[in-house]
């Protein structure tokens, strides 16, 4: 009996492997886009999920992941398909007209205004470089040397414009930004700057003090902006603008409104070379 009952055990086992699953597909049409031509060709980025549309006529336009419309430009005739890479930055084009794989670079130039923020460098600059970073952050603190060497190659053609972007995982990077503030309104902001970074891994309340009287700071007017709310909406004006213009880390680099990938003293030296050449067209 108890080897009949394995045999039936085992015989229902096999008609439950050998039975399909039935599953209903359900599709929904979520939105309509007009596109005003006829597609010809899809990819989408890996990176941010922008859907990139190649249309009759050599015109591609772009979407968000959302569907919403961003830009649209015109590439050229006999373009018929289409391929980005993963971080949304390049495009590859099949052209059948002239037998040829073209190969677009896109950058997005951001709008990053100087306003208030602390800078150092060439006063008429060809190339703004523009910093959005954090005291306590380990990486930030590694960049100092490579922009003091891009400002001594630089000298009269480079200017460094730094903003705050401090990170909600860093207890004492919002009061190590202020007091780079306060220590802006009395004309050092560079020299606590440079010291905040020089320990950034044992910064509190006590050695961010410390610091800014060992660089001179009148320290009853420091004390006095370190509680002053305007302080407090400008490193919240320029966490605001980072966010805005795609800053997800620290340090983010733009040079000319441009982000930097590679922050190496090569990499800098790459794009202000090829900045400066744009310019002296």
């Amino acid at each position: 009996m108890a080897g009949a009952r394995r045999i039936v055990v085992l015989l229902l086992g096999l008609v439950l492997i050998a039975s399909p699953i039935y599953a209903e597909l359900e599709k929904n049409l979520i939105k309509r886009q007009p596109l005003g031509r006829v597609p010809v060709d899809i990819a989408q980025s890996i990176g941010d999920g922008r859907l990139f549309v190649l249309l009759e006529g050599g015109v591609i336009q772009i979407f968000s992941a959302e569907g919403q419309k961003q830009e649209r430009f015109k590439v050229s005739d006999g373009v018929t398909s289409l391929e980005v890479s993963p971080d949304g930055l390049r495009l590859y084009l099949g052209n059948t007209k002239n037998k040829e794989l073209q190969f677009f670079d896109l950058s997005y130039v951001q709008k990053l205004p100087i306003n208030n923020s602390a800078v150092k460098g060439a006063k008429k600059a060809s190339v703004t470089i523009v910093i959005f970073d954090d005291f306590q952050c380990p990486y930030c603190a590694r960049l100092v040397p490579t922009l003091d060497k891009v400002v001594a190659a630089y000298p009269k053609q480079v200017q460094i414009v730094y903003k705050q972007f401090p990170l909600s995982m860093h207890k004492f990077a919002q009061p190590a930004a202020i007091a780079s503030l306060a220590a802006r309104n009395q004309g050092k902001f560079w020299p606590l700057h440079d010291k905040l970074f020089a320990n950034y891994n044992k910064l509190n309340d006590t050695l961010i003090r410390e610091l800014a009287e060992s660089v001179g700071l009148d320290m009853v007017r420091f004390d006095k902006d370190m509680a002053d709310p305007a302080l407090q909406r400008e490193v919240a004006a320029d966490t605001q603008l980072g966010t805005q213009a795609g800053v997800r880390g620290t340090p983010a680099v733009y040079i000319n409104g441009k982000q930097l990938k590679d922050r190496s003293f090569k990499g800098f030296k790459k794009t202000i070379d090829a900045e400066l050449k744009r310019s002296a067209k």
